[in-house]
């Protein structure tokens, strides 16, 4: 007996053709920029030329104190602007996703455009929106935690070092 031979299946060029256009807009956006970086990280400038110069760069950007204490306070606080925003922002998208995928929760069309909203909002506007809540002399966080009896937990939160990032990474998730 004769092994059933299955027919192959065409391949579906309407797929390759709607996403090329991201892809060549991504690769020339982000891909050889990323690499054109890369390359420079190999060279340094000397006397008005490119000149080879392999890791020593990095050993410099590791070793050297003037570079190395600014380079690994940038990799903490991105760490925990990271960490901040995955372990609240996944959570909280999971949580409403679930909960607007409700069949019986009424006027679902107004939340998800209530939540969507400021997505499409400017950051310049979404900033300012948010220094008029957390502002110390004229913000609306400090009359709401007066409101109910926590005002001194308040603090200027964006202009405490200690307290800034964190404000900004969970700011950022909204």
């Amino acid at each position: 007996m004769a092994a059933a031979t299955q027919p192959k299946r065409p391949f579906r060029w309407h797929i390759a053709v709607f996403l090329a256009p991201a892809v060549l807009i991504y690769t020339a956006i982000m891909i050889l920029p990323l690499a054109g970086t890369l390359q420079f990280s190999f060279f340094r400038n000397i006397d008005q030329s490119q000149v080879f110069v392999g890791f020593d760069n990095f050993r410099t950007l590791f070793g050297d104190p003037r570079w190395s204490s600014g380079f690994w306070n940038a990799l903490r606080n991105n760490t925990w602007f990271f960490i901040v925003h995955m372990l609240v922002q996944n959570p909280i998208g999971v949580m409403l996703a679930a909960l607007l995928a409700s069949p019986k929760l009424r006027f679902s069309a107004f939340y998800r455009t209530a939540i969507f909203v400021p997505t499409i909002l400017s950051f310049v506007i979404v900033g300012f929106a948010w220094k008029l809540i957390l502002s110390p002399l004229w913000g609306v966080a400090p009359n709401l935690l007066d409101l109910i009896g926590l005002k001194s937990l308040f603090t200027p939160w964006l202009g405490k070092e200690a307290y800034a990032l964190t404000t900004l990474a969970l700011i950022s998730v909204w």
